[in-house]
């Protein structure tokens, strides 16, 4: 009956007209089968995967209007856990069980034309089961378009509101419709994810461009049926693909896929009856997490007692800490983590009080930052005001705790109740320590809101407003960085307040806040960039700022990125700069950002190398006196991975030494970028605290005199002083962590401690006595090091993770204990007694990371895992002896005994799975299968026939065909190891290394699959057994009167170096005959012309032997001798020695250097050199031959040379222009014959042969004064290895220093203790020339089996400054010629470097490096087979040659000796006057006669109380001769100086003096030759030079200090008038310096006065009259001119018609100007005076 009833219902359907809307049958129960699917792990088969399947049958139950019931039947679930695909799956019968109860409660939900709409569950169904439900009805969301078969539109899912493509098509014959649907989930309006661990880190959508690190996509295949009610899904298939890569995605990924099957089994009569239970609404069909990231679980874990199971963590922690660091100590601290964010406050609370222990209390505090409730910085905070835990843990905790804490209302509510605890109000580390964490609480809180709340940062915007009008500099700076570390655009009004603008006064705030209100700026720009742009650009384009103030703006401004037009916009500013810091600091840093490789500003480069380009001509030679920026970076491609640094340095008064430093490091990679570290140091009042430090003058200083001068200038603005301060800042990823400033009572302190007062005496005797008794340490830290992990929704419901952590377990056992004399109580008798410390020393850390990729929930876990973990321990016993009074330091250690790890390191990749009912047996597989084949190399080829296989097919997943799969798997080969040691046999230990790698490379070449494997990798350092026991390990160190008194072992006669070799004849200390040994010129070095193998007398029953060659090089072997006749047989052996020794000093040792070839005995023998030429032995015959060394009759290598070089001189001399190959015939040209070298070079022609053997022996003897006598040694540095035999072995290194021709060598010698041992290692270095430095390694036996050496040369290239460095050999190891082939072959490669086949001197490289621009240099080396070169090589930073001290270009490497001179004086500056020209501090010159009898300031101290004043005028008798006036501050004296015929007669205080006077200690006058010199240290005068004719003053450590006609001693070459504004030429800046007369009886006779235009002009349509903003020199009254000059004045007009009083007339210096017009100045005056 049902049947017929049914047959019925579907007829009348079918009449019906058919409907394509996805519906449900009313009354009718649809019956389904589905499987579900999800692995992890790589896509290429014969690998390990993961995962797990869930089948289920489905009903859906119609309950009314558009609502069904859902029910699931029949729940399996299976889990996947090895090689794919040939493992099958495995049932999980527990975890069936468990999860049927819940799965199999009916959901209701809504359906009404494909659209799934709310979904109903019982309130007790968990929200990861429902997911499940959602995972099933994401299949049934349809959308269908009647009038379209292609569209696109945001469709609803799990994953969110993404973007999707549908494809329909018909079958009408099988009354059937197929859908094909793709979602693009990475393009997603609204997307279902939780992320953590990256919230100071900045996307960057250029990366995105190049690659993505995760893609996501899911395509479905539907099949409906339509029937006249609506279309019925029959069958479905669903495939989501999930891929992730640390690198590009072009070299392979990571996979999540998921597939789903549908399959419509049966219609059934519904019947409809309402289940019992309780429904309510639980969202749509939108995944939906029902807890944070931080109740995700990182292991699974199912503690039945989750107290206990804390306690036992603990105590496990404890106990795998001691005494060193367990490797897997930091797994535990995770799971330590894990627990206490499952637990209670009152929980933890329980432990805390149960447990007194300190360690386990420690523990607690460590893992309290990284759980991030509101419970645990609650338990925080209630033990700091319980005072239950020390400053020091307190400060820790909270300085993570803040950073690692969920930012929430709670939690910010809480550190708002903190700040106003007194345990942190009163604490001078917690109070900042707390607002700084508040401000990156709010930068997170707010991250993803448009609009920050008000409330949240009331609380910063309150502290900078009170800390303003208090002005309390140290709160608004806190309030500053604080709110730097918010970040948000509400802070910018608050924060324009302190800076400079047109409608606010900040005059009153000091710079450096000025400077942090600029620097907060830093993270708003991330929010808002176009407002910070608009205030740095204004602050920036306002000259009248301080520069250091545009300088922050700057760098602010370009961090905005911005566009092109915006950049250009500065780079035109800057061709109107005047100020030459703020124009270097921007040039350098747009230069540095122009050669950028970082996609993220790709296009801020881009525009960057358009402004260098109209700006490189102006400040490409700016040097190191101004302010530079800095931003090197690298970026690779292939691995998405980039790293970048920023400098910048900051100098306000021309000095080499910054005023502040700042440099940051920041990382690229997955996407994104963020600032890793950055460190920044401020240091004012340098200069200041220097000058307080001077010896102080006597008496007090009277300014009254001085004050008369300065009175005549209205304008003149003093330096503002400048208080002494130090401060620095540390940051993390952006985030400020802390600060600290040093003012000056901390300096002053500082400087009382180090001069020895009573205070210093006994905090130092204190000190002392706390040294005496041993001190015990336990320091220790654990932190969750990084936290990063990304949960997205997959179409089965399980949430799929992506993560990274890692954490970190840090101890030390340190025990120090030191003996000092108790009688010893001051810092000069410490220095002057024996101190031995006794330390023992057990560091270790531990650090473990965990990446997964794969599901995780709370009752499956299945994926990829990386496990990597590191250890090192490094026990130290040492005892420390020190006299410092002596020189001496001996360090004693004991031995190795055992065999101790020093470092390991270990990286697996599993495929794991675990389960919650099932924890203890979790399945862990190797992502690389059991190795079956030793090596590729062993597999043999076989033909196709041969390799037809039956083909597999495998069940389930990959059944449908989708699932590609290699049919024969290729299998893994063999791992690689690697075992090497460095034995150190003397000292009883060696150091190896031993290493081991299984990837996946066989399969891709990749550096992800070069991740996917086991790798290991140790360092450990074990003892080498021997017959005598080391007892003691010893290191000493000598220095001063008794270093000889040291030394062990002493140099042997044979050791002793060669005296000399003149022409051919070389004497040998000791040798009781002198040998004649023909030579020939080969290169820079001498060859003996003594064939092979050949044995010359040397005295009567003594040969001297010649090895015969067995290779390219030398190879030593013994000459046969007489056994019966030992003397001769140990006279071959010193002859051989001997001249073994003297090729090798000679630079000789292989007849490949001179590309000739020597003959042994027998010439049958013989082989021919490239010219055919032979060497003989030969006795010098006469003079003549024994001084050249020619053989007769043979032809010189230097004629072909010279034929070849004149050749290929004649070709070039006929090309118009160089070409790039041509620089590498460019001749280098050292600095001392830098002319001839240019002469020669212009002229074509070539040095002669005489020449070049003239240089080369000139070489040759520079070697040989090289190693000329030792001195008596200054250093002796002895390690050594104490024996139970007393046998001593180990090294001793000897250092003698010696300048007996007024140039330094240095010499080294290493030797070994052990007697029988010949083993030595010598080390020459010294400057035979000014420009050339040379340094000589030898070692060997007797230092003469190896043999290197270095010159470096400085002089030109063409004409630009140049370094040449040659590297000789005579004879080194085969392994350092194929590894420095290898090296300069692949540097060469990668860095771009042109070749050129050219036969080049064999045993030599010679590099030359020229300095085209001060960024740019040419490298060219010469290899001995074949030359590289690279032209315009580019600099991180410029190199300005004009910038270096000219006695340091002059002397070259002489002026080594004279750097701590150079130190003391690099603040030193010169102003000299001569005749009619000043040459300022700065370098600039001016020209300009003085055309009346007025002083002029030359020069003063530019402070608010100068100490001095230099005036300068003509002389009254001789008007072409100069006149002075010093007034000094303290003591207070005027000094006057003019010249006369008799010489310079001297007045002080107008009484004449001798010239040699000293006054009051202070001021010393001395006579010098026909001038004086003055000299006033105290007051910064460190030379001041007068003979009338000359005036010359040096001034030190006043750089920005002064002002007058020598400028502002700031590098700057400007025009400064007393206003500080420059003058438009020199002719006003010498007018604005003049003192102006009182009276017509002052020599004066003019003076300075503002003046009427003195006509009516018509300003902008309205007459007016105009009055000048400056001043315009004019005679006094009852004078008239003699003399005028027309020079422009500006003016300011006012309408004819107002009344100006002339008593204000100078207040229009303050008005703007209107127009220019010129007028006349009067030089010089004659006055009529009358009689008084």
């Amino acid at each position: 009956m049902r049947t017929i009833i049914f047959v019925l219902i579907v007829s009348l359907v079918g009449s019906q007209k058919l409907k394509y809307e996805p519906s449900f049958s009313e009354g009718l129960m649809q019956v389904y089968k589905y499987e579900g699917v999800i692995l992890s792990g790589l896509p290429e088969s014969g690998l390990s995967r993961a995962g797990v399947k869930i089948n289920c049958g489905l009903s859906i139950i119609p309950q009314g209007r558009a609502t069904y019931l859902l029910k699931v039947t029949d729940f399996q679930i299976l889990e996947y856990n090895g090689i794919w695909p040939s493992d099958p799956f495995t049932s999980a019968h527990k975890l069936t069980q468990r999860l049927a109860a819940e799965l199999t409660k009916p959901v209701k939900f809504e359906y009404s034309n494909g659209q799934v709409g709310n979904i109903f569950a019982p309130a007790n169904l968990p929200e990861d089961i429902l997911n499940i439900h959602r995972g099933i009805l994401n299949i049934f969301q349809i959308t269908i378009k009647k009038s379209q078969n292609f569209y696109e539109l945001q469709e609803a899912g799990i994953e969110g509101v993404c973007l999707t493509n549908y494809i329909i098509q018909e079958n009408k014959k099988a009354n059937r419709i197929t859908i094909t649907k793709s979602k693009d989930l990475n393009k997603c309006q609204e997307k279902v994810m939780l992320f953590t661990g990256a919230a100071y880190a900045s996307c960057c959508p250029a990366f995105q461009e190049r690659g993505r690190n995760v893609r996501a996509s899911a395509t479905f295949t539907q099949i409906l049926k339509p029937t006249a009610s609506g279309a019925i899904l029959q069958e479905a298939r669903v495939r989501e693909v999930h891929l992730f890569t640390p690198f590009h995605e072009l070299d392979g990924t990571a996979i999540t896929e998921a597939r789903q099957n549908l399959v419509l089994v049966d219609i059934k009569m519904a019947v409809i009856s309402l289940p019992r239970v309780q429904f309510v609404e639980r969202g749509t069909l939108k995944y939906r997490y029902s807890e944070g990231v931080l109740q995700k679980p990182l292991q699974l874990t199912h503690p039945q007692n989750l107290e206990k199971a804390i306690l036992e963590t603990l105590k496990n922690l404890e106990a795998h800490s001691v005494p060193k660091v367990h490797s897997d100590t930091p797994a535990k601290f995770l799971q330590l983590v894990q627990l206490l964010r499952s637990a209670s406050e009152t929980t933890v609370s329980t432990l805390w009080d149960s447990n007194h222990s300190g360690q386990i209390r420690r523990w607690i505090l460590f893992a309290l930052p990284a759980v991030g409730t509101v419970d645990a910085l609650r338990f925080i905070k209630t033990k700091i005001q319980r005072f239950e835990v020390t400053m020091r843990d307190a400060a820790q905790t909270l300085a993570l705790a803040l950073h690692q804490v969920t930012a929430d209302l709670h939690t910010l509510s809480l550190v708002k109740e903190l700040l106003v605890t007194i345990q942190v109000q009163q604490s001078p580390v917690l109070r900042p320590l707390v607002f700084l964490g508040y401000g990156s609480m709010v930068y997170r809180y707010c991250a993803d809101q448009l609009t920050c709340p008000n409330n949240v940062l009331a609380l910063l915007h309150s502290l900078l407003v009170d800390s303003a009008a208090r002005g309390n500099e140290e709160d608004m700076a806190l309030a500053l960085k604080a709110i730097g570390n918010a970040g948000q655009p509400e802070s910018i009004k608050p924060i324009m307040k302190l800076l400079p603008s047109t409608r606010t006064s900040a005059a009153n705030v000091p710079l450096k806040i000025q400077v942090d209100a600029i620097m907060a700026l830093r993270n708003i720009l991330k929010k808002d960039p176009i407002k910070v742009q608009v205030v740095t650009l204004q602050i920036f384009m306002n000259k009248r700022n301080h520069p250091e103030l545009r300088m922050s703006a700057c760098a602010v401004y370009l961090c905005t990125r911005p566009p092109l037009n915006a950049v250009l916009v500065l780079a035109n500013s800057l061709l109107k700069e005047t100020c030459l810091q703020v124009a270097s600091f921007a040039y350098s840093l747009l230069r540095s950002l122009a050669r950028s490789s970082l996609p993220s500003i790709s296009s801020l480069a881009a525009a960057s190398r358009m402004a260098v380009n109209l700006l490189g001509a102006r400040y490409d030679q700016l040097g190191f006196q101004f302010s530079h920026a800095f931003h090197p970076d690298v970026f690779s491609y292939k691995l998405m991975t980039g790293v970048s640094a920023k400098v910048l340095l900051v100098n306000d008064a021309g000095s080499l030494i910054p005023s502040v430093a700042a440099a940051k490091v920041s990382g690229h990679m997955l996407g994104g970028f963020t600032d890793l570290i950055e460190v920044g140091l401020r240091m004012e009042g340098l200069q200041e605290a220097i000058m307080k430090s001077r010896e102080k003058v006597r008496g007090i200083p009277d300014l009254k005199q001085i004050q008369r001068i300065l009175n005549k200038f209205p304008d003149l603005k003093s330096v503002p002083a400048k208080m002494p301060l130090a401060s620095a800042y540390f940051k993390l990823f952006n985030q400020e962590i802390t600060f600290v400033e040093f003012r000056r009572d901390y300096i002053h302190k500082a400087i009382q401690t180090l001069t020895g007062v009573d205070v210093k005496q006994n905090t130092l005797r204190r000190v002392m006595d706390q040294l005496r008794k041993p001190v015990e340490l336990r320091p220790s830290a654990a932190l969750v090091t990084s936290e990063l992990r990304r949960f997205i929704p997959t179409c089965l419901g399980l949430s799929t993770e992506l993560s990274l952590i890692s954490a970190a377990v840090a101890k030390a056992a340190l025990s120090v204990e030191a003996n000092i004399p108790a009688t010893t109580s001051t810092l000069s008798q410490l220095l002057g007694t024996n101190i031995e410390l006794k330390a023992q020393i057990n560091p270790s850390v531990a650090v473990y990371s965990k990446a997964m990729m794969g599901i995780n929930a709370p009752f499956i876990q299945s994926g990829l895992e990386l496990t990597a973990k590191f250890q090192s321990a490094l026990p130290i016993d040492v005892s420390v002896k020190i006299n410092a009074k002596e020189g001496n330091l001996r360090i004693n250690s004991v031995p190795v005994q055992q065999e101790n790890q020093i470092m390991t390191l270990k990286s697996e990749v599993f495929a794991v799975s675990r389960s919650i009912e099932n924890l203890v047996t979790e399945k862990v597989t190797p992502i690389l299968p059991e190795i079956k084949e030793a090596n590729i190399v062993n597999q043999k080829f076989k033909s196709s026939q041969e390799s037809q296989s039956d083909t597999d097919v495998y069940p389930g997943i990959g059944s449908d065909g989708l699932e590609c799969s290699d049919k024969a798997q290729r299998p893994a080969p063999k791992p690689w190891v690697y075992h090497s040691c460095i034995s150190m046999s003397n000292f009883g230990f060696e150091v190896c290394l031993d290493a081991k790698a299984a990837n996946i490379l066989y399969i891709r070449h990749s550096p992800l699959y070069r991740l996917m494997g086991t790798h290991v990798a140790r360092v450990l350092v074990r003892p080498v057994h021997s017959e005598a026991e080391v007892k003691k390990l010893m290191l000493e160190v000598q220095t001063g009167p008794k270093t000889g008194a040291k030394i062990i072992r002493l140099l042997e006669k044979e050791e002793l170096p060669l005296e000399r070799t003149y022409g051919g004849t070389v004497l040998m200390k000791g040798s009781h005959a002198q040998t004649g040994l023909r030579a020939d010129e080969a290169g820079d070095g001498i060859l003996l012309s003594k064939p092979f193998g050949a044995t010359v007398s040397h005295k009567k029953g003594e040969a001297m032997c010649y090895p015969e060659p067995a290779s390219r090089y030398f190879t030593h072997a013994p000459c046969s001798d007489s056994p019966s006749d030992k003397h001769g047989a140990t006279t071959l052996r010193e002859s051989a020695r001997f001249t073994s020794r003297l090729q090798n000093q000679t630079g000789l040792g292989s007849s490949s250097s001179s590309g000739r070839s020597l003959r042994g005995r027998d010439s049958s023998q013989s082989d021919s050199s490239p010219s055919g030429q032979s060497l003989h032995w030969h006795h010098p015959t006469n003079e003549e031959d024994s001084r050249w060394g020619w053989i007769p009759g043979k032809r010189s290598d230097s004629s072909r040379q010279r034929s070849h070089w004149s050749r290929s001189n004649s070709d070039r001399s006929h090309r118009p222009r160089r070409t790039n190959k041509e620089i590498l015939e460019i001749e280098f040209n050292s600095a001392q014959n830098s002319q001839v070298g240019s002469q020669t070079q212009s002229s074509g022609t070539r040095p002669t042969s005489k020449s070049w053997q003239q240089r080369s022996s000139s070489q040759s003897s520079e070697e040989l004064d090289l190693l000329g006598e030792l001195g008596p040694p200054v250093l002796v540095l002895i390690a050594k290895a104490v024996r139970s035999g007393g046998k001593l072995q180990g090294y001793q290194l000897t250092g003698s220093v010696e300048s007996t021709t007024g140039r330094p060598r240095v010499h080294l010698r290493g030797v070994e203790l052990d007697q029988d041992s010949r083993w030595r290692m010598c080390v020459d270095a010294g400057s035979p020339r000014p420009h050339k430095a040379m340094m000589m390694y030898r070692w060997g036996e007797n230092c003469q089996k190896y043999k290197l050496s270095h010159h470096v040369s400085l002089g030109y290239l063409a004409s630009h400054p140049a370094l040449k460095i040659q590297t000789k050999w005579a004879l080194i190891p085969e392994g350092y010629i194929t590894g420095g082939r290898m090296i300069a072959s692949g540097l060469a490669y990668l860095l771009g470097f042109s070749n050129k086949f050219k036969g080049n001197p064999s045993h030599q490289i010679t590099q030359l490096i020229a300095l085209t621009t001060p960024w740019t240099i040419d490298t060219i080396v010469k290899l001995p087979r074949f030359t590289i070169y690279y032209q315009g090589f580019e600099l991180p930073f410029p190199l300005h040659v004009p910038a270096i001290a000219p006695i340091v270009r002059a002397q070259g490497f002489e002026s080594t000796a004279r750097i701590p001179h150079l130190l003391l004086t690099m603040d030193q500056s010169k102003c000299v006057a001569t005749n009619d020209r000043v040459v300022t501090f700065d370098g600039n010159e001016l020209n300009y006669h003085i055309p009346n009898d007025c002083f002029y300031v030359l020069t003063k101290d530019c402070t608010s109380t100068p100490n001095f004043v230099l005036l300068l005028r003509r002389a009254r008798s001789q008007q072409t001769k100069k006149r002075i006036k010093l007034l000094v501050s303290a003591p207070n004296t005027v000094i006057e100086a003019h010249p006369t015929h008799s010489g310079i007669k001297l007045l002080v205080d107008s009484v004449e003096k001798q010239p040699s006077v000293c006054l009051l200690d202070v001021i010393t006058i001395q006579k010098n030759r026909s001038g004086i010199t003055l000299q006033v240290p105290s007051i910064s005068i460190e030379r001041l030079y007068f003979d009338g004719d000359k005036v010359q003053i040096v001034l030190d450590q006043m750089m920005g200090k002064t002002c007058g006609l020598c400028g502002l001693n700031n590098g700057e070459k400007k025009l400064a008038m007393p206003s500080r504004e420059e003058a438009r030429d020199e002719e006003q800046l010498f007018e604005s310096w003049l003192c102006s007369g009182t009276s017509c009886k002052d020599d004066c006779r003019v003076r300075q006065e503002f003046v009427e235009l003195g006509k009516v002009v018509n300003f902008e349509g309205q007459a007016s009259r105009c009055y000048s903003v400056e001043t315009v020199q004019r005679c006094l009254a009852r004078c008239t001119p003699m003399e005028t000059r027309s020079r422009t004045v500006n003016f300011h007009c006012v309408p004819s018609n107002r009344f100006v009083d002339a008593s204000t007339i100078s207040s229009f210096r303050w008005r703007s100007t209107h127009i220019s017009h010129p007028m006349d100045s009067h030089t010089d005056c004659s006055c009529q005076c009358t009689k008084a």
